[in-house]
C-alpha cells in the first residue's frame, strides 16, 4: 500500500480542511494517506508520494509550505508530487487567479530542480472579513475581497481521484505524457478554481 503524505500551510483552517479532503479519496482509493502541517518537523522519506498546498498571499504560497517544498527538494524530484493553490482571487477574475498560480509554479520549480508535479490544481477558497484584525477588515472593505465559502467540494474531491490515479501509474512505473499547459484556459484534467485560505 503507497503511503503518501498530504501537506499543507493553512492561515484560517480552510486549506487544511481541502487537504482533508484530498486524503479521504486517497484513502478510498486504498493508499495510506497522512495529513500534516507543513514543517521541518515533516519526514519525507517516510513516503511514496506527496501533495502539497497553500492559499495565495500577496501572489505567494505561505512560507511554511514554500520551505517545505524547496527544502525537500532532492527527495520530492524522485517521487509523485501533485500541488495546489487556495484563494479568493478567482471568484471574481479567473484568469488572473489561474495566471497566479501558473507565477506560483514557476518559481517553485525554479528554486526545487527536479521537481515535475503530475498535475497541479486552482481552488477556490472561503473568507470571514470578521476574522482579520480591526484596521485589516476596513482595508479590505475597500479591496472588496469576496466573502463566504466558495469552495467546489466536488472540484477538489474530483481532483484528488484524479490524483490518485497519476500517483498510481507512476509508483508501478507507467508514466503518462505530461499535457502541455496554457495559464489562459481551463484544463480539462483540473478544476479551474476552488478553497477558505
Amino acid at each position: 500500500m503507497p503511503r503518501v503524505l498530504v501537506t499543507y500551510a493553512t492561515r484560517y483552517g480552510s486549506t487544511r480542511e481541502v487537504a482533508a479532503a484530498i486524503a479521504e479519496e486517497l484513502t478510498a482509493a486504498g493508499m495510506d494517506v497522512d495529513v500534516l502541517a507543513a514543517g521541518p518537523q515533516v519526514e519525507v522519506g517516510k513516503y511514496d508520494a506527496v501533495v502539497a498546498g497553500s492559499p495565495s498571499y500577496g501572489r505567494n504560497w505561505l512560507p511554511h509550505a514554500s520551505l517545505f517544498v524547496v527544502g525537500n527538494a532532492s527527495r520530492l524530484s524522485l517521487m509523485p508530487v501533485a500541488l495546489f493553490t487556495t484563494g479568493m482571487l478567482g471568484v471574481k477574475n479567473p484568469k488572473s487567479a489561474l495566471r497566479e498560480h501558473e507565477r506560483i509554479m514557476s518559481t517553485l520549480r525554479e528554486f526545487t530542480p527536479g521537481l515535475a508535479p503530475v498535475t497541479t490544481a486552482l481552488f477556490h477558497g472561503s473568507f470571514d472579513r470578521r476574522r482579520l484584525p480591526f484596521i485589516l477588515r476596513l482595508l479590505d472593505r475597500l479591496a472588496g475581497t469576496p466573502q463566504g465559502d466558495q469552495r467546489d467540494w466536488e472540484a477538489i474531491r474530483g481532483w484528488a481521484r484524479r490524483v490518485g490515479e497519476r500517483f498510481s501509474e507512476r509508483l508501478s512505473g507507467d508514466r503518462p505524457e505530461m499535457r502541455a499547459e496554457n495559464p489562459d484556459e481551463p484544463r480539462p484534467d483540473e478544476p479551474q478554481q476552488d478553497g477558505r485560505v
